[in-house]
């Protein structure tokens, strides 16, 4: 099954019955065809199809998104292309069709012919956040308490086991008064 993404000059090429898919770059110059790479799976498809280039995501350099067919499973795949930069890649994503008809049926079976409407990707496109820099201070450590510090903090917490011990109590008895 050949997909063609005109927009990249992208050739992804998927098979029934194979789980990978092979993508090339065609050119205008011989050898016209040139290998890319390979999307490799165990799981065969059974169909395969291409999003509208408008479904893309264009902040993560995704230049096609594949819906595989599999025997109980639909999976996108993506398809990006590696960038570091963090500003819109114009040259991934030219202006692409709009989703409306330039002609009625009408005027195109009557012999007209219009350009295809389409509209840019950029407005799709959100900046990731940088991170700054990474603090790699050393976090002060918890001295250990002395014995009479620890005594001290026993005591404290004794104190506040007691007080909720008794509001326990207090709560059983509203409660067993409201319940006869």
């Amino acid at each position: 099954m050949p997909f063609y993404d005109n927009d990249t000059n992208v050739l992804f090429l998927a098979g029934k019955g194979d789980g990978n898919i092979r993508y090339y770059e065609i050119v205008d110059e011989q050898p016209y065809i040139h290998y890319l790479s390979e999307f490799k799976s165990n799981t065969p498809q059974r169909g395969m199809c291409m999003m509208p280039k408008r479904a893309v995501n264009v902040s993560d350099c995704e230049i096609v998104r594949l819906l595989k067919l599999g025997v109980k499973t639909c999976e996108p795949i993506s398809m990006q292309v590696p960038r570091k930069s963090e500003i819109f890649q114009d040259d991934l994503f030219p202006d692409c069709f709009s989703g409306e008809y330039s002609l009625s049926a009408s005027e195109w079976v009557g012999g007209k012919n219009a350009e295809q409407k389409t509209r840019s990707m950029a407005p799709g496109f959100v900046a990731k956040k940088v991170v700054n820099e990474v603090n790699f201070e050393k976090k002060e450590e918890d001295k250990p308490l002395s014995e009479s510090e620890l005594k001290a903090e026993v005591e404290k917490l004794q104190k506040r086991v007691s007080f909720l011990e008794a509001e326990i109590v207090k709560k059983d008895a509203k409660i067993k008064e409201l319940s006869s």
